[in-house]
């Protein structure tokens, strides 16, 4: 592979990686701050808002991991580095 191919893999690679990352954060961060009004309920002793943003962190994490590997499984045919 060339030098000019594997600089586009990795700029693409790194492109893909920021914007998995920016989805988690958003879906982390300002999820929690979203669901604020819901911190008056409680489950298991901590506010709602807290329960919610964590489980649709986690879950949001895992579908991430394998939207990783699928776009990468189609980049690495796109550039022919595929095992």
């Amino acid at each position: 592979m060339d030098r000019e191919k594997l600089e586009a893999y990795h700029r693409e690679n790194v492109r893909l990686i920021g914007i998995l990352l920016a989805i988690w954060f958003a879906v982390s961060y300002v999820g929690a701050i979203i669901a604020k009004p819901l911190s008056t309920m409680k489950i298991f002793g901590f506010p709602m808002h807290y329960w919610v943003s964590a489980q649709l962190s986690v879950i949001t994490f895992v579908v991430l991991i394998f939207l990783y590997a699928y776009l990468m499984n189609k980049l690495d045919q796109k550039y022919g580095v595929e095992e």
